[in-house]
């Protein structure tokens, strides 16, 4: 198997991964890469077996975010610098899944008060508007669920992509245009995620315009 049928197999990996398996292509001799996608590929279906063990829908969703958080639990000795209260990253446009939306409407149904005039306006860009890029900068790119303490009002049930994202440098140069940022990241999790997004039944979208859609 070589990268260019790898991707065509498994056409809906999150980028990190892509970059991942890129530059591994580049570091590896070609027998030895090439064992490495055929491995990747029988994690990628062992993965998605067990999410397809759920009930799709919410309850998938959930159990990707168990996965996840398992997941990331093996490495809690890596120190991180993201806390309560440094919100730069919920100034970012998230992608998630229709389960997730599904999570997320019902909790707005149920009461959960969010800023609908907001939710509407941000629903309206296109995908990787270029306002995201302006981050904590520009107030309208304020994650609907962040509350006035700067924390996330429904962290039990935030998206995957929010529980994947932490820095391992200072939390102030999340909030800078040019701040360097060191990413934690975890190639299980984004195989996971991966996984996850080749369920046939699923679709993805930024936020604010999956929710909007749930909410109508």
């Amino acid at each position: 198997m070589n990268v260019d049928s790898f991707f065509a197999q498994h056409k809906k990996l999150t980028r990190s991964l892509k970059k991942f398996i890129l530059d591994y292509e580049k570091e590896l001799s070609l027998d030895v890469f090439e064992a490495f996608l055929e491995t990747l590929s029988e994690e990628l279906k062992s993965a998605r077996i067990e999410l397809q063990k759920s009930p799709a829908g919410p309850s998938r969703a959930k159990r990707l975010h168990e996965l996840v958080e398992n997941e990331i639990a093996q490495s809690a000795n890596i120190e991180t610098s993201c806390q309560k209260g440094c919100s730069a990253c919920c100034h970012m446009e998230v992608e998630i899944t229709s389960y997730e939306a599904e999570i997320l409407g019902s909790l707005v149904h149920a009461g959960h008060s969010i800023e609908r005039s907001r939710l509407q306006r941000q629903s309206q860009r296109t995908l990787q508007d270029p306002l995201w890029r302006e981050g904590v900068r520009d107030l309208s790119n304020r994650c609907i669920f962040l509350n006035n303490e700067g924390a996330c009002s429904i962290y039990e049930n935030r998206p995957v992509m929010c529980r994947r994202h932490s820095v391992t440098s200072p939390a102030k140069n999340c909030e800078t245009q040019d701040g360097k940022i060191v990413i934690r990241y975890f190639p299980k999790v984004d195989l996971l995620i991966s996984a996850a997004n080749e369920d046939p039944q699923v679709e993805i979208g930024p936020l604010a315009k999956m929710l909007e859609m749930k909410l109508r």
